[in-house]
């Protein structure tokens, strides 16, 4: 079973990963732009709900011998 996390934690990693991907100005431009911008949760969740854990998995675990 998978430990869920608190928000604020879960923000955190959030912001520490943007920030060591896009650098800390772009981490920061994009959720400044996500904030602005509408977001249609109900569709988001149709989208991922045609996924298996398996597919979303695939997604998120990085490849091995592939730069993340």
């Amino acid at each position: 079973m998978v430990k869920q996390i608190t928000d604020d934690r879960l923000r955190q990693q959030a912001a520490q990963a943007l920030s060591e991907r896009l650098g800390p100005v772009d981490a920061l431009r994009f959720l400044a732009l996500v904030s602005r911008e509408a977001f249609d949760n109900q569709q988001w969740r149709n989208e991922f709900s045609q996924c298996s854990l398996d597919e979303l998995l695939q997604e998120v675990r990085p490849q091995s011998g592939k730069p993340s």
